[in-house]
């Protein structure tokens, strides 16, 4: 039966709406006349106002807009001779988002903290009815996070869970048109506590949980990374790992479900933390010395360091990006070359006890020292040498490094963050949650400097006013054997909300060969388009070319 779309004028307002609506009541101006046709069902909507011919914003090489790599928050890349953006693995300092999330594993939240302004912004229980004890923290190249909860007393809140680093990542889980979330430091309010019981959490940035207590067993999770890789959906970081401590075990999840797609045994080895480097493996150091390796592209093919090969200071463990990996525990850090399985061993003078442990864009190690404060160590060379000892009080568990190159060191003792300049010393600090025992790459620096080469490149088109109609993209990229480009779009009236605005994912290149130009389907007029290109290597001697983009837009002509 053939639907008939039903037009009702509104007398005191003068409006008349259309039946069925297309998405929602739709006021047709002129009355029925106003109203046409969108599909053979008899759904209707506004008539549009005529649109004028197609319009080409375009940028790079020969045009009016040469490409600008530092621009819009990119990051990673930066123009060859010809003016084209290709990758610079050296250089993604300054320009990622400054945001150093710390777990407080006394109080069973996870603080999100401004690493320039040296403020909390936000905070967030970590699992429902909270007391799980949440401790390894990993940021995704998209800037997401995942803890891993202890759960220690109670091993059955044994889980890992997601917050969304942005907004735009961010649910609308109760279609009210806005994100519920807690921004603010202090204490989680009352509105925002995950209660006992209630499947999601009532923060909407919170995005998944997943168990991984294996009913009334303790697995104890205390590793979690993610990783360098590209999902089909565009996602920066398609895999996360956790380990499981008690089940000797290393748990890959679906980075954008949270859903375990495979356990993986690593016995002897106890996982305590983890690592990715260069060449996508997981690196795991056990707390007694023994170590694991897992070739992710080789069938997950386990190798295990025992014996004379175990690290002589097993507790944290980091990467740099030749492929070394850093051990810092008891009184020493540890170089390991991973093609000969040999350690280079450093005792550090008056050390306590080393625990976290950080590279920096310039091969300086950085290790917290539990009852001192953070050592200093330069890698650069040959052999590491001892540099100095920064005095920050004691407590002091996990290290890290944020995106304008100052490591951080967390007490647990003083439930702090301290900041320290890499060159003055100078100290800054900021109060987080209680009892912060968190380790693992809480900035995301890490995986961005030892991980396969990845680089951002952000180019922003603006239309014809508030009533542009974005309608195509077009670009040339050459992605050689061993590279990949992932291409999003997100539009917005203003440039401000462009950092709110979700993102849609456009093409994968390999395996995608798109058809240009790409159509898009930007919900309603925006007046401004942000397009993104995501540039992945697997080798540092490779790089995907970006010689052009351009936008093609419509203005309406009523």
């Amino acid at each position: 039966m053939h639907r008939m779309a039903v037009c009702l004028v509104g007398l005191s307002l003068g409006l008349t709406t259309c039946n069925p609506p297309l998405e929602g009541s739709l006021a047709c101006p002129g009355g029925a006349q106003d109203c046409e046709p969108t599909s053979s069902d008899g759904s209707v909507r506004p008539k549009q106002p005529p649109a004028g011919p197609e319009r080409i914003e375009r940028a790079g090489p020969g045009s009016r807009t040469p490409f600008d790599p530092s621009a819009d928050g990119s990051s990673g890349v930066k123009l060859d001779p010809g003016g084209n953006v290709v990758l610079d693995p050296g250089h993604f300092m300054g320009h990622n988002t400054p945001i150093i999330w710390v777990a407080n594993s006394a109080e069973g939240t996870i603080s999100k903290v401004d690493s320039r302004n040296m403020k909390e912004v936000a905070r967030y229980v970590t699992f429902p009815g909270g007391g799980a004890d949440p401790s390894r923290t990993s940021v995704s190249l998209d800037g997401d996070v995942v803890v891993a909860n202890r759960a220690r007393p109670d091993g059955h809140k044994a889980s890992a869970v997601k917050i969304a680093g942005s907004k735009a990542a961010c649910v609308d889980r109760n279609r009210n048109g806005r994100i519920d979330t807690f921004e603010g430091e202090g204490p989680v309010p009352p509105q925002f506590q995950w209660a006992a019981g209630q499947r999601e959490s009532p923060d909407e940035c919170v995005l998944w949980l997943t168990d991984l207590s294996e009913g009334a067993t303790s697995t104890l999770p205390r590793a979690a990374g993610f990783d360098a890789t590209v999902g089909d959906n565009g996602m920066l970081s398609a895999k996360v790992y956790i380990g499981l401590y008690n089940k000797r075990q290393l748990v890959r999840l679906n980075a954008r479900t949270g859903a375990i797609e495979k356990r993986i045994d690593v016995s002897p080895v106890h996982p305590y933390g983890l690592v990715i480097d260069r060449d996508g493996n997981v690196w795991i150091v056990d707390i007694g010395g023994p170590m694991a390796k897992v070739d992710v592209r080789n069938g997950d093919r386990v190798t295990t360091l025992t014996g004379d090969k175990e690290t002589p200071c097993p507790y944290g463990i980091a990467a740099d990006p030749k492929g070394f990996i850093y051990t810092a525990g008891r009184n020493c850090i540890a170089r390991l070359n991973p093609m000969t399985l040999t350690w280079e061993r450093l005792n550090v003078p008056n050390a306590s006890s080393l625990r976290g442990v950080a590279v920096d864009q310039n091969y300086g190690v950085w290790a917290a020292d539990t009852n001192r404060g953070m050592v200093h160590v330069d890698a650069s060379a040959a052999t590491m040498v001892y540099k100095n000892l920064i005095s920050v009080g004691g407590g002091n568990v996990g290290a890290a490094i944020d995106f304008d190159g100052f490591p951080w060191v967390i007490s647990q003792g003083q439930s702090r963050a301290f900041k320290i300049h890499p060159g003055t010393y100078q100290v800054q600090s900021v109060a987080v949650g209680n009892g912060p025992y968190t380790y693992s790459d809480m900035t995301g620096f890490q995986l961005r400097n030892a991980a396969a080469p990845t680089g951002l490149f952000r180019q922003t088109f603006s239309g014809c006013g508030g009533n542009t109609q974005w309608v195509t993209l077009d670009f040339k990229v050459t992605a050689p054997s061993g590279t990949q480009v992932v291409v999003r779009v997100r539009a917005a009236q203003t440039r401000a909300d462009l950092a709110a605005a979700p993102w849609t994912h456009l093409a994968s290149i390999p395996p995608d060969m798109p058809s240009l130009p790409l159509p898009l389907r930007i919900s309603g007029p925006q007046e401004y388009l942000q397009v993104e290109f995501a540039l992945r290597s697997s080798d540092s001697q490779l790089t995907p070319i970006l010689s052009s983009v351009s936008a093609g837009y419509n203005c309406p002509l009523g």
